[in-house]
């Protein structure tokens, strides 16, 4: 992956009323201060891309990743190709460090979105459990509007 951010998805993959796999759409982590929009890749529509697109923060500015630049709309899933039984196989960016790791996402039976950041081997991985984002518009520079 570059080390250069991507600029958002398009304003027509964001809105788009009928989204042709499971794992598209607007997924709010675990902890429930960020928001990712999951798509095709800009390069590759047969591949899913994941960007970061709303925040919980409280500065003036979204916080900046390891080369300074804003998380805002950064690209920090990418190149997830399909590869059997509904999983993606691809890779993810922490935006902290600059490391880029394996990964693999899914969309449980219960809905939720499953992926899985792992280094070598994905029995040593690390799962994380996103829902699906159905709250208040996102604000401008990603800012999540509460209430």
């Amino acid at each position: 992956m570059s080390s250069q951010a991507s600029a958002e998805p398009s304003q027509s993959s964001s809105t788009a009323s009928h989204l042709s796999r499971p794992e598209e759409g607007l997924w709010l982590v675990k902890e429930k201060d960020g928001i990712f929009q999951i798509g095709p890749c800009d390069d590759r529509k047969d591949r899913l891309c994941g960007w970061l697109v709303g925040m919980d923060y409280t500065e003036a500015e979204p916080e900046k990743d390891v080369w300074g630049r804003s998380e805002c709309g950064l690209q920090i899933i990418s190149d997830m190709k399909p590869v059997d039984n509904g999983r993606w196989d691809g890779h993810i960016l922490d935006p902290h460090t600059g490391r880029t790791y394996d990964a693999r996402l899914w969309v449980a039976k219960s809905g939720h979105l499953k992926l899985l950041g792992y280094l070598g081997i994905p029995m040593f991985g690390q799962t994380q459990t996103w829902s699906r984002y159905h709250g208040a518009s996102i604000g401008q520079k990603c800012r999540m509007k509460h209430g």
